[in-house]
């Protein structure tokens, strides 16, 4: 919880209908008239990484991932002014995965960076009222996703780190059942939050 508002997030492998989920959650929530807000993903907004991802300028580098950490917490703080309710399309902890597996040959600095991050968000992630885990795993196989586009196996390693710093943080996570529909998914969500929080 932050500033008394309930803070809930969605993580879970590229491609996994995260982003659908959470708007169809929204919407659900919105209809039994609660207050949400939805954050996007910062990498979707963010200039840098649509350089990177999109027209090959630079690669991901220490401070185009601080951008994103950074971009993570801010909009959460932002969003409670107005909304009782504020959904996260992932959390800093996807941030770290990814400094993990794309900022490899690191300079003192960067590894000096990294562990002060890891540890604030390590702290920051005990806001998070509830953060919901998508373990489905879809391979895109659109060649004109850019974004979506990647290799397989980095996606299973990527997922099995961002697990592993969840758990590390002590995350307050629950895993959605594999195979749902998008109906079933929604429904598992509201009746966890239910549970929960009484919402």
């Amino acid at each position: 919880m932050i500033r008394d508002k309930l803070l809930i997030a969605f993580d879970g492998t590229n491609a996994a209908g995260k982003t659908t989920l959470i708007y169809s959650v929204a919407s659900r929530l919105k209809e039994q008239g609660l207050n949400c807000e939805v954050l996007v993903e910062p990498a979707r907004n963010s200039p840098t990484a649509d350089a990177i991802l999109l027209y090959n300028q630079g690669s991901f580098d220490m401070p185009a991932q601080l951008e994103l950490f950074a971009l993570h917490i801010v909009q959460c703080v932002r969003a409670t002014k107005n909304s009782t309710l504020i959904i996260s399309d992932r959390t800093p902890i996807s941030t770290m995965a990814y400094n993990d597996m794309l900022i490899t040959n690191r300079t003192k600095h960067e590894e000096d960076l990294i562990n002060v991050a890891e540890s604030f968000t390590d702290v920051w992630t005990s806001y998070y009222d509830i953060i919901f885990y998508c373990q489905d795993y879809f391979v895109s196989t659109q060649e004109d996703d850019k974004i979506r586009k990647g290799d397989d196996e980095f996606q299973k390693t990527l997922d099995a780190k961002t697990r592993q710093l969840y758990e590390k943080a002590g995350a307050n996570l629950v895993y959605i059942p594999k195979g749902l529909s998008l109906t079933e998914r929604t429904d598992f969500v509201i009746n966890e939050l239910k549970k929960a929080r009484g919402l």
